[in-house]
């Protein structure tokens, strides 16, 4: 026989919650609704793991603004979450808040939340502009392999593009990082907050790739040798990101004689950004993307592809206008989260 569980402090909330989330409702995107469920499920669970939460006990009350500090800095410390998604997940909690203000009892809570300040973040800089696929193309063939400064540029851009690594990624590869003789060849970068993922190669980058190497590092490469070194400063001496934008200057000015669409601004990360961009357009699942370039979290990747995300927000509201009509609430099942009610 099942135990009667007592659903009600928790429900409560849930429903005022809905109630919230249906007056926004064609106000707002499905991307930010979508927003504003994943700050109430992220709180729901901070307030079961820290606060003792659990499903009979978790109400309005839990918004102070002691309570809405500490989850904010749990994302930060425990969750890796960048200062700008804190301050996002501050202001969809705030809007809940707000919304159920309209009962007087409330006003307290939305109040106390309005004297949380947010993090300090540095300035946005606008959305990075994706390659063209046509002026990927000319670029890649635009330095040749023929000579030992063509070829070189030949594997950094395929590299920076193919692979979607950073500038800084690339240049730090060591020939001991290169797993060139398994079944699928790949290479261990290490990426922002010295985190290692492993990227793997296309056919027709890792030719390239072998081509140079044979080239550059003869038949017996030394393993602590850097894959793209110094000129100046030999093997075991890191080339720069500066010379290597230089350099890619000089292509993209040659490039442009045959496609007006290479940017004169060009660097080395819109070669990484347009790989992202190109997937995400080719149907790539954006955790596949996300997990692809090494970022923390999925909110990351949508900014990273703000250029393309309302692709995402269209497909979000044709996915919860269509699901909202079939899917019932959960609050009469046995909730073993608080997370699920939300």
């Amino acid at each position: 026989m099942k135990k009667n569980q007592n659903h009600t402090g928790a429900i409560v909330l849930a429903k005022m919650f809905a109630s919230f989330l249906e007056t926004v409702a064609g106000k707002r995107s499905g991307h930010t609704i979508t927003g504003y469920r994943c700050a109430m499920r992220l709180f729901a669970s901070f307030a079961e793991q820290r606060l003792g939460a659990n499903t009979s006990r978790f109400d309005i009350t839990y918004f102070t603004e002691s309570n809405v500090s500490g989850f904010l800095q749990w994302l930060r410390d425990e969750q890796g979450v960048s200062p700008q998604t804190c301050n996002n997940r501050l202001c969809q909690l705030r809007a809940f808040l707000k919304h159920a203000s309209k009962d007087p009892a409330v006003m307290p809570y939305y109040l106390s939340l309005c004297q949380i300040e947010r993090y300090a973040t540095e300035n946005r800089t606008r959305v990075v502009e994706p390659l063209s696929r046509d002026t990927i193309k000319t670029m890649m063939s635009t330095p040749g392999t023929a000579t030992e400064t063509g070829l070189r540029y030949t594997l950094v851009i395929a590299l920076l593009y193919t692979m979607a690594l950073r500038v800084d990624e690339v240049l730090s590869i060591r020939i001991k990082d290169l797993m060139l003789d398994v079944s699928k060849p790949y290479v261990t970068v290490v990426g922002k907050g010295r985190k290692a993922r492993t990227a793997y190669f296309f056919k027709a980058t890792l030719k390239t790739l072998r081509k140079y190497i044979e080239k550059e590092h003869g038949e017996h490469p030394n393993p602590d040798a850097y894959l793209i070194f110094s000129r100046s400063g030999g093997q075991f001496c890191k080339a720069s990101a500066r010379g290597i934008n230089k350099q890619l200057a000089v292509y993209a000015a040659k490039a442009r004689e045959s496609c007006p669409e290479v940017p004169e601004s060009l660097h080395s990360h819109q070669f990484r950004h347009s790989m992202a961009t190109h997937m995400l357009e080719d149907g790539m699942n954006v955790f596949q993307i996300s997990k692809m370039l090494g970022h923390e979290s999925v909110e990351t990747t949508m900014d990273y592809l703000g250029v393309t995300v309302s692709m995402l927000d269209s497909a979000i509201q044709k996915i919860e206008s269509t699901a909202a009509q079939s899917i019932k609430p959960v609050w009469e099942k046995n909730i073993r989260k608080l997370q699920d009610l939300f």
